[in-house]
């Protein structure tokens, strides 16, 4: 996994959208990043805390409050710059190794005894005081408390923003007075910054800009919180109303197939009841020929019609005659020019012809589809493979990007050239043909299904 592949997906995915997702191992690998990156931020800060000392120096011999204000807003912040990075890069880290484990919540909230371990480090690595403060406790509660919140969005850059303002939020609490009597602001300088403020009487313009930007930072944090979880509670619900909405469509789609099919079924009867009288009624061996031909035809159709009104009838059935039926089905045009079929097998399967082959009709259109160069191409083979018939249709086409290879089978999930239902209708027919279906796919290189087919001897 490259570096620059894990920061790409950082900001691929940090846009608010329902179905962007990142691979837990990135968010594992996003999470160390940013531990990494806290443990050299306070190299780059700490000369700017010796500036923000010697400014604080000048508000003592000015007895100037704006600039003791404006000193403590950089020292703030610094702080905060030198703190998230560490929160960020456990809180990811975290997440991902329980989600990708599978692994009790609970195992979150040992993650986040990283947090002071890596304080303690990165305080004898530089030799300063880099205290987990009554600030830090709050915000790594807080943290866990956003965990369980925010478990099912996987928006990272949103989380990032919430957790940045909790820390900077909190971080004004070190520097008001009247809290460091409850265990607030337990570094050097903050409580430098107290004792200037106190030589200057400045303890209560302190505590007023202090409390009140600390409010509206964590007020803003709270109310984006509650925004995004309402937003993804809705767009889930959204979600489980298009998947009822279209298991309707399709339920109520078929069944009309269904009734029409049968409907069907009478002018066939028909037509084989004449063909026999005329075959009766004549001598001529061409007709005779002719009738033979239609009444060949009909059952045919009618067996079609039989296999589409029981759908979990399955017949003996040659895997040649199914390579039959797609060549027939596929135009010569794409046949000739873009579509290729092997068959390395003849054995017998049960299977119901003609759901089967429209399964796999489906999966070559969606091949078709993702190949839309002209040196595009989909290579169908059929094989025997430890005891299964082996359906293999293999394209060079744009791939299907990692975080939708889970979402594929979804019904109503579509890139937006599809209905949605394709895929979950081929799943469909493979579980009813007990069977399996695996799809491998890769980015501007192309996508593989196999549907494997128990054979029919076993």
């Amino acid at each position: 996994m490259r570096f620059s592949d894990t920061i790409k997906d950082f900001f691929r995915y940090g846009s608010l959208d329902y179905r962007s997702q990142v691979s837990d191992n990135r968010k594992i690998v996003l999470g160390i990043i940013f531990i990494i990156v806290g443990l050299f931020f306070p190299r780059i800060i700490q000369p700017q805390i010796g500036i923000l000392l010697r400014d604080l120096q000048r508000s003592i011999v000015t007895s100037d409050t704006g600039l003791l204000l404006l000193a403590t807003n950089k020292l703030v912040f610094f702080n905060t710059l030198r703190h998230s990075p560490v929160f960020i890069g456990t809180f990811l880290f975290g997440e991902g190794i329980s989600s990708k484990f599978r692994l009790n919540r609970l195992v979150f909230l040992v993650t986040l005894l990283l947090i002071p371990l890596i304080f303690k480090a990165i305080s004898l690595i530089y030799g300063i005081q880099f205290l987990f403060t009554r600030s830090s406790y709050i915000t790594a509660f807080i943290i866990l408390m956003l965990y369980f919140l925010t478990f099912r969005i996987r928006t990272i850059a949103i989380k990032i923003i919430i957790i940045f303002l909790f820390l900077f939020g909190f971080d004004w609490l070190d520097i008001v007075p009247l809290l460091a009597r409850f265990g607030f602001g337990g570094g050097d300088v903050a409580s430098t910054v107290r004792v200037v403020s106190r030589f200057i009487n400045a303890d209560y313009i302190m505590n007023y800009v202090g409390l009140t930007i600390s409010l509206m930072l964590i007020t803003n944090a709270l109310i984006l919180t509650r925004v995004v979880v309402d937003y993804y509670n809705k767009m889930a619900l959204v979600d489980k109303l298009r998947k009822i909405e279209f298991e309707a469509l399709r339920s109520r789609s078929f069944q009309e197939i269904k009734h029409l099919v049968h409907d069907l079924k009478t002018p066939l009867v028909t037509i084989q009841g004449l063909n026999e009288v005329i075959g009766l009624k004549v001598d001529d061996p061409q007709i005779k020929s002719y009738t033979s031909k239609i009444s060949n035809s009909v059952e045919k159709v009618s067996s079609m019609i039989t296999e589409i009104l029981h759908e979990r009838t399955l017949r003996p059935i040659n895997v040649q005659d199914i390579i039959d039926f797609l060549k027939i089905h596929l135009s010569l045009e794409e046949l000739h020019s873009r579509v290729r079929i092997d068959s390395y097998t003849e054995v017998m399967i049960y299977a119901n012809k003609h759901l089967l082959s429209r399964a796999l009709i489906n999966i070559i259109d969606n091949g078709l589809q993702a190949t839309e160069t002209p040196a595009g191409c989909v290579h169908v083979q059929a094989f025997e493979q430890n005891g299964e018939v082996v359906f293999q249709i293999s394209d060079n086409g744009r791939g299907i990007p990692r975080d939708s290879l889970d979402r594929i089978w979804e019904l109503g999930y579509t890139n937006g050239k599809s209905t949605g239902l394709g895929l979950n209708f081929v799943r469909k027919v493979v579980n009813d043909h007990h069977g399996n279906i695996n799809i491998s796919s890769q980015v501007g290189v192309g996508t593989t299904v196999k549907i494997g087919i128990p054979r029919g001897d076993s």
